[in-house]
């Protein structure tokens, strides 16, 4: 799907004219973490979707959403793939101004709490140790998966942890559920007696994974920006044209067989293409409405001061 050059110019008009400035010379960096939403950006990268728009654009791969989110504040990234709820966080308690310029999926069920063996529902969960990346998607679907039960973040004991620690935790009896994802919560149902207890398959369309490019970036590197969107939508349309290759570069990078990803991508995911974008972009876009309801939750759950949400987190030039 060839993007760059019409949506390049678009840009640059609906920007304004410092959009056409000259580029900084270093890679455009974008924050990823194991997701299999976020596969499609390895693909692109893979088959060199990226190159072939003649842009200079580098993946940067973390543990975590939170420490992603940490590197984008820091000045560190351009652009990341990340959550409405990161993406509040940073708005509240950072200086920099992400905006998003594509809604990538909505979690249906991949983003669950897993308990141990003994463990066989949500309620059970008073007292449980748990494991969670603090600041960030983790907390809200503890929040949310313990107001399902009757409980409050006070009745457990959260303990912060990266992905991969979590995973370490749960296998060593250190913690008594986790809040997780493909490609960890794969390994951890593989275990005997582990068993989810709450899952967004209860909550769906609250947990949406979005792209955010700095404001300035957008402003400054137009061009990088249509061939980070062009070759997602090009990565979806190479999915389905070359089934075999395509899952099976995501699948070998996230540790999974290919029907383990498969499941992974189809059964607790919807993911959206470029021509599902518009409704949910601008002033009256459904992201919008969907913020504001993240927004509550967190302010309430004490992740961020203030319950506002900007309007130009989704900016109208997208919807064009």
């Amino acid at each position: 799907m060839q993007l760059p050059l019409r949506l390049t110019f678009i840009l640059c008009i609906l920007l304004g004219a410092t959009s056409c400035t000259p580029e900084p010379t270093h890679p455009f960096r974008v924050g990823v973490n194991l997701w299999p939403g976020y596969e499609f950006l390895y693909l692109a990268q893979e088959k060199g979707f990226f190159k072939e728009r003649g842009v200079d654009l580098r993946l940067v791969e973390f543990n975590s959403l939170s420490d992603a989110r940490r590197a984008y504040e820091r000045g560190q990234l351009e652009a990341l793939a990340t959550t409405l709820i990161e993406l509040l966080q940073i708005r509240d308690q950072s200086k920099r101004k992400p905006q998003v310029v594509r809604v990538i999926d909505y979690s249906t069920g991949a983003d669950s709490i897993i308990a141990r063996a003994g463990i066989s529902s949500g309620n059970a969960l008073k007292g449980a140790r748990i494991g969670v990346e603090l600041a960030s998607l983790g907390v809200y679907v503890l929040a949310r998966g313990l107001e399902a039960n009757g409980l409050t973040l006070g009745d457990i004991s959260a303990l912060s942890m990266d992905q991969l620690s979590i995973e370490e935790a749960f296998r060593a009896g250190d913690i008594d559920a986790a809040v997780t994802y493909p490609p960890v919560a794969n390994r951890l149902l593989s275990l005997p007696g582990a068993s989810v207890v709450f899952s967004t398959a209860q909550i769906k369309g609250e947990v949406v994974d979005v792209l955010v490019v700095d404001a300035e970036a957008i402003q400054r590197r137009p061009q990088v920006v249509a061939a980070l969107l062009g070759g997602f939508a090009q990565a979806q349309d190479y999915l389905t044209e070359n089934p075999e290759d395509g899952y099976g570069i995501m699948a070998r990078r996230e540790g999974l067989s290919v029907e383990e990803f498969k499941a992974a991508l189809h059964g607790g995911i919807t993911m959206l293409t470029a021509q599902e974008q518009a409704p949910y972009f601008g002033s009256n876009g459904k992201l919008l409405q969907l913020m504001k309801t993240t927004a509550g939750v967190l302010k309430r759950t004490g992740q961020i001061s203030s319950d506002h949400v900007p309007q130009d987190l989704v900016p109208d030039a997208f919807v064009k």
